[in-house]
């Protein structure tokens, strides 16, 4: 069973939207999550990919699902506060919503939040935040002209997120999606990218450089180094800025299409 089918499985749904579907179906698409969830009798709990090191398998009681289709920001923020929906609420006293603005065009998405972001309730801080904001400007962007947010809400410390738990989490980071509406979402890291592509590769170097799209919709979406991995591989620094290149070009024609 590949990443796609145990996610699907993970959230309840046989199948899974089409890949080119326009980026107005990601709230149907996820009211359909939600009501198939809902429905579902299954206990929702899989084994973790053999290809994340040390990722349990979640085994718990039916889930009362949440509908965040119709939530504003508030009404999001204020479900994640007091999302129960895996295990990880047990351990998680805070939740890491995001940061930014609300309307933007970019949309930077990263992995599961660490201690320090969790206790600052902001998304890359500390040495990675510094970085990150040097490569913002380098394309001419303040962090707080950008969306940030992360794959789970909650903290998740030495090792990767299994199926159920970043299961769990999509509605929210869907309607976070969908409130946004940004013209290019930068995945930062392989265990971000893989859980939202749905893909069985775990080296960055394989799903950074295509340019993808959401499953569900037509949004562009492009993978690319954490600015964690580019403090231990400053060598990659190059690449990820071929990186930024190519979604600073997708905005600018973005951009264009809508002025004409």
């Amino acid at each position: 069973m590949n990443l796609q089918q145990q996610y699907l499985e993970a959230m309840g749904i046989e199948r899974w939207q089409r890949r080119d579907r326009p980026v107005e179906a990601l709230e149907p698409a996820l009211g359909e999550i939600v009501s198939v969830v809902a429905e579902s009798n299954a206990p929702s709990a899989v084994e973790a990919s053999s290809s994340i090191a040390s990722a349990p398998s979640v085994q718990g009681p039916e889930k009362i699902v949440v509908d965040v289709t119709c939530m504003d920001w508030d009404s999001l923020r204020g479900a994640v506060a007091s999302c129960t929906q895996c295990e990880l609420h047990h351990q998680s006293q805070q939740r890491l919503f995001g940061a930014g603005a609300q309307q933007a065009t970019w949309m930077i998405i990263a992995g599961p939040p660490g201690e320090v972001e969790v206790q600052q309730g902001e998304p890359f801080v500390d040495v990675t935040g510094q970085l990150l904001n040097a490569m913002l400007a380098a394309i001419g962007l303040k962090r707080h002209q950008v969306y940030l947010t992360n794959l789970l809400k909650c903290q998740l410390e030495a090792r990767a997120p299994n199926i159920e738990e970043a299961a769990s989490c999509a509605p929210y980071l869907l309607r976070q999606i969908a409130l946004v509406q940004p013209s290019v979402i930068l995945v930062m890291g392989a265990v971000a990218a893989r859980h939202l592509l749905k893909s069985d590769h775990t080296d960055i170097d394989v799903l950074r450089g295509p340019l993808h799209s959401l499953p569900g919709s037509t949004i562009p979406l492009m993978v690319t180094y954490h600015p964690a991995d580019l403090l231990l591989q400053p060598a990659d620094k190059r690449k990820a800025w071929q990186d930024l290149q190519q979604a600073q070009a997708i905005v600018a024609q973005a951009n264009s299409g809508l002025a004409t």
